[in-house]
Parts: structure tokens; C-alpha cells; sequence
């Protein structure tokens, strides 16, 4: 049973129909289950259509993989307690904030995508990074790494690439199908959120209301992908989005410019992720959660600039001593 996290993302899909893929060129019959639909972006992957988003009470398995989350409350409710005892519970992802829930775990803290570690999952199986393989793995690399763009993307991570291109991946449609289309609704939401997008002390952020998803037809499940719109905000050294559910909740999305920190702030509020791209969900109401995670931004960027300024001061101290 391999099991990707809730709202999933390009990773998570691609990382797990890539491991789906090469445990069937080995015989075997692996089960990919989800608690939420697959964006109509990523449908196109193969085996994208075999997804469940809910599993038999005696589902015929041995060997629970749990990708691309960072902990067990991000299955979405698929993992049952029962199953710690019956089958062994895998771990396979990169977020600095994993806590190690799995029996074994195999995780690259800081790597550019689940990808990355997959990829030496499904060498070690002996099957080749192939084709259809290599399309799914790509997926997962070009979209946390945002096309490339991040601070996590390397020369090792860019021969990679090269490396899955070469294989058969498919480059060009993988680009298209999802850093270069975005839905109507979609960009309906962006027109909302940037409408209403603030600006102080260096930090953005903005709120989309559930009654204005309701009047686009937006599901909570859809990810509107806020975090990554507002980090294009040049004066903005963090962002945070703030996307109000049906149930009153509230899902937070976190970026961060290279040096300034939000997994910590993530964490803290029982999610996780990255340094540099984070999230969790408060219970709300929506107002309480925007003041909450903002005072907690304010801080980090205003201790931020004060190890800077203190820096500068030791700097310029040993220039006039020099």
C-alpha cells in the first residue's frame, strides 16, 4: 500500500506512481491510495487513474510506504493504528521536520524533492529509471524545486535531471502539464487572494474567505498554490497564505526567502516542511489565525535582520582594528 499525503502535489504523485511502476516491472501488485482526488494536472501520469481514497477494512497487503510527509497524521486518515501491528510502515521522503514514524526510514533532510530519494529506492530494486519512470520522477523534481528555481536545486540535482531527460522522461509535457497551466478556477482564486494581498515589515501575505472558494466552486482539497504565487513578492522576505476550510480550519502556507527560516514556525504549529517552503492547519477562525502566524513571522524576521545588523557591526569593528 503506498499512500500519499492529502492534497497532493507533484511530488507525492510522481514519487509514488514511480515506485508503483517499478514494484509491477518486479511482479508485484502495489495498492496507491490518497484521501483526496488527483489535480486534473497530474491525471495525465500513468497509473494517476488506479489511485483510492479509501481503503478496504481487510485490504490485501504487506508492506505499508508512507511518501513525501513527515508524519503519520499526514495520510489523511488512510493509516489505521491497527496496521502498526500487522504490517511494517516504510518512510520515504525529504522534509527536515520528519519525525522518523516509520519502522524504516529513508530520508534525505534538505533534498530538492521525495524524488531524490526514490530514485535510489527503485536503483537498489534493480529496475531501470526508465520512460514512464523517469516522466513520474521528473514531475516530483520540477515542481518542488518550482522549475528549478529553488535553493535546493544543485548541480547534482540539474545532471539529474539531465539524466532522467536522457532516459525518456518526458521534459517538455512535464513542463506544460504543470508550471505552465493553471486552471480557470485557479486563477479566479489568484485574482481574489492578490486583491487582498498585504505588504509590511518584509512580510506578505494574504486570505481567501471559504465563501469565496464556495462562489468559484473551489474544493478544500484543491490547492490553490498560494505559497508559491506570493513568493515572487520582491520586498517580501517570508509570505503566508491563509486558506479558510468548511470545517473553520485554516490552512497556512509558509515561503521564505534563503536565510530566513519557516519550517520552525511550522512546526510549532503542527505541520512542517522545508525552510524555505512550509504549512500547517489551525483551527481557526480565520482572523485569529492570520494574527497568530504573523506575530510569529514578525519575530523570525525581526531576529533575522538583528543577527545581521549585529554581524555588519563585528564586520565593520575588525575592519577599523585591521
Amino acid at each position: 500500500m503506498l499512500i500519499a499525503h492529502p492534497r497532493p502535489d507533484g511530488d507525492a504523485i510522481g514519487s509514488t506512481l514511480a515506485l508503483r511502476l517499478a514494484l509491477m516491472r518486479l511482479g508485484k501488485y502495489p495498492k496507491a491510495a490518497c484521501v483526496h482526488p488527483i489535480p486534473d494536472n497530474l491525471a495525465y501520469l500513468p497509473g494517476a487513474d488506479s489511485f483510492i481514497q479509501a481503503v478496504p477494512e481487510d485490504p490485501d497487503i504487506d508492506l505499508v510506504v508512507a511518501i513525501d510527509m513527515s508524519d503519520l497524521e499526514r495520510t489523511g486518515g488512510i493509516y489505521r493504528d491497527d496496521w502498526r501491528q500487522n504490517y511494517p510502515l516504510l518512510v520515504i521522503d525529504h522534509h527536515e521536520t520528519n519525525e522518523a514514524f516509520g519502522d524504516v526510514n529513508l530520508i534525505a533532510p534538505g533534498a530538492a524533492a521525495t524524488a531524490l530519494p526514490m530514485i535510489n529506492v527503485i536503483e537498489a530494486l534493480g529496475v531501470a529509471v526508465q520512460e514512464d519512470i523517469a516522466t513520474c520522477l521528473l514531475v516530483g523534481l520540477l515542481t518542488d524545486t518550482r522549475g528549478l528555481r529553488t535553493e535546493t536545486t544543485t548541480a547534482s540535482v540539474l545532471r539529474t535531471v539531465g539524466e532522467l531527460i536522457e532516459a525518456g522522461g518526458d521534459y517538455q509535457t512535464v513542463m506544460q502539464r504543470t508550471l505552465d497551466s493553471v486552471p480557470y478556477q485557479q486563477m479566479r482564486g489568484w485574482g481574489i487572494a492578490l486583491n487582498r494581498l498585504q505588504l509590511k515589515d518584509a512580510i506578505a501575505w494574504t486570505t481567501v474567505q471559504v465563501s469565496e472558494k464556495e462562489a468559484l466552486d473551489i474544493e478544500d482539497h484543491y490547492d490553490l498554490d498560494l505559497g508559491n504565487l506570493l513568493s515572487r513578492v520582491a520586498e517580501a522576505k517570508v509570505i503566508a497564505a491563509f486558506t479558510e476550510m468548511r470545517d473553520g480550519s485554516v490552512k497556512v502556507s509558509m515561503r521564505a526567502r534563503p536565510g530566513y527560516n519557516v519550517a520552525s514556525i511550522a512546526y510549532e504549529l503542527g505541520g512542517g516542511g522545508h525552510k524555505q517552503a512550509a504549512g500547517c492547519t489551525l483551527s481557526g477562525p480565520l482572523h485569529t489565525s492570520v494574527t497568530r502566524v504573523l506575530a510569529m513571522l514578525q519575530n523570525a524576521v525581526a531576529g533575522k535582520q538583528q543577527v545581521h545588523s549585529e554581524e555588519a557591526v563585528a564586520v565593520s569593528e575588525f575592519k577599523n582594528q585591521a
